[in-house]
């Protein structure tokens, strides 16, 4: 096994040889695959300031690391790693290998159809993965922003990118907003914006001309709420897709749907000429771009640009369709605690790094009226209406007995119903209140945590149910831990 410098080393390396410690917590974790001590983020943390002559615990040895804000800052970096270019040398390499990287990556589906998959064994997939992010995380406070770029995840995107992102707003480019830079289908054109997150509105509405329209909506009402902190010589507008070039087929399908919402969510635009870059212009405009982006942040109108998807969605207009209740709730199946550190949390559980607005109890709500639809359907199925008429919406009447909703089973024994919900497809991780643990200790057998996904869309289901999680806790089936304190005068 590799030891914890070379780790250090090699996660510093995968993050593009400049990190926040945090960052460098993470991928050192990954790399180790839960093979860590209680003392291990100390361990990396003298590994950095043992082999770095910027520390006053150097240890006169290997000088490999180096602190790139100066001490106290926490952003490290690689000491001769590589020979980093400039931003715009960066750009200008990105631009000119793109249509030959797109060729490289053309591959077969398994039914036939052509399609493009990110391959690593070329320099591109180097530059945009590596040498931008370093070359661009050079003018930024990596304390503050999270700078992650991509190409795609198995398919090959049409349009490269790589965002500035507030870690209070978003550690994530699917959702929230932030500082965008955006390649076009043939890397010849660059934009730099303030882009919204496509995938959370790609969550509640699918891939459809609907959610073209959301983002469009949300886009407009963005551009007008923050109009004063626009830069001069704005577009209103921006071109990723091309479709007047002939260097290869339109794009169509899921990959077309994707680069529209990019065009869509962008806001304050500004387009480059790729041969008439330099670093002067690139970074004045960065640091402008970083400095609006912290302006409406700070701005009382931007209350619910975290979650900005949501706050599109009306709920007695769009959701109309009958959603289907008969089907059986999968019981609970304790997770896979290698993996589960990698998988998506859901918004309601981030919402606690978060501000908390109105407009995350949709999705709450949302999901505590398709549970109360499910357990009444079920009752009036079989034939005691009797009980469907006497199930208590503790969420509608205002009462917190630890639970959302009391429901029978088909002997009239009481249930009592927890609901959590995400917009997305799946929750590895839940919040619980005091109250709600106390109740669930209380009820035991009787006491259930009802897991509804898709909760904004027609796709809504409780896909887990986990019953007696106190049981489960002491069986050590689910780990509990706590998040918050509470402190009282």
């Amino acid at each position: 096994m590799a030891t914890w410098r070379e780790d250090t080393i090699q996660a510093l390396k995968n993050l593009g040889g400049v990190a926040h410690l945090s960052e460098i917590h993470k991928e050192v974790e990954k790399l180790r695959k839960g093979n860590l001590n209680n003392t291990w983020t100390q361990t990396v943390q003298r590994e950095l300031e043992t082999y770095s002559s910027d520390s006053d615990a150097y240890g006169g040895g290997e000088d490999i690391f180096y602190m790139v804000e100066g001490k106290g800052k926490g952003v490290w970096g690689l000491r001769n790693y590589k020979n980093k270019l400039s931003l715009s040398d960066t750009i200008k390499k990105i631009s000119n290998g793109w249509l030959e990287y797109r060729d490289h990556c053309k591959s077969t589906s398994k039914s036939g159809s052509s399609l493009r998959i990110v391959k690593q064994d070329h320099e591109i997939y180097d530059f945009v993965k590596t040498q931008w992010p370093l070359a661009a995380s050079s003018h930024i406070n990596l304390s503050k922003y999270k700078v992650d770029s991509s190409l795609g995840l198995g398919n090959l995107s049409a349009s490269p990118w790589l965002a500035v992102m507030d870690k209070s707003i978003t550690e994530s480019a699917t959702e929230g907003f932030y500082v965008v830079y955006l390649f076009s289908r043939s890397a010849k054109k660059l934009y730099l914006s303030i882009g919204i997150g496509a995938t959370q509105f790609q969550e509640i509405y699918g891939m459809t001309n609907l959610c073209l329209d959301k983002i469009q909506v949300a886009s407009t009402q963005f551009k007008n709420l923050f109009k004063k902190y626009e830069p001069s010589n704005s577009l209103n507008s921006i071109d990723l897709l091309e479709d007047e070039l002939n260097f290869e087929e339109p794009l169509k399908g899921s990959g077309r749907n994707l680069v529209s919402c990019y065009e869509k969510g962008t806001n304050f635009s500004k387009e480059y000429k790729i041969d008439e870059i330099n670093d002067e212009i690139l970074i004045k405009d960065l640091k402008e771009y970083i400095n609006i982006y912290a302006d409406i942040i700070n701005d009382p109108n931007a209350e619910n640009l975290d979650i900005i998807a949501e706050t599109t969605i009306d709920q007695k207009s769009e959701i109309k369709k009958a959603v289907p209740t008969n089907y059986d709730i999968p019981t609970f199946t304790p997770r896979d605690k290698k993996n589960k550190r990698d998988k998506k949390i859901s918004t309601v559980v981030l919402s606690k790094k978060k501000r908390r607005t109105q407009q995350s109890k949709k999705i709450g709500l949302a999901g505590e009226m398709h549970v109360y639809q499910y357990e009444y359907d079920k009752l009036k199925k079989l034939n005691r209406d009797d009980l469907a008429n006497k199930i208590i919406k503790h969420f509608e009447i205002y009462e917190y007995p630890g639970w959302d909703i009391t429901s029978y089973d088909k002997d009239g024994n009481k249930i009592f119903i927890e609901v959590k919900s995400t917009k997305g497809t799946s929750i590895n991780q839940i919040e619980i209140t005091s109250n709600e643990w106390d109740a669930a200790i209380k009820k035991k057998q009787d006491y259930n945590i009802y897991l509804v996904n898709n909760a904004l869309n027609e796709k809504i289901k409780i896909f887990e149910k986990i019953n007696n999680p106190a049981k489960l806790v002491d069986e050590k089936k689910i780990e509990i831990s706590t998040s918050v304190f509470e402190l009282k005068f």
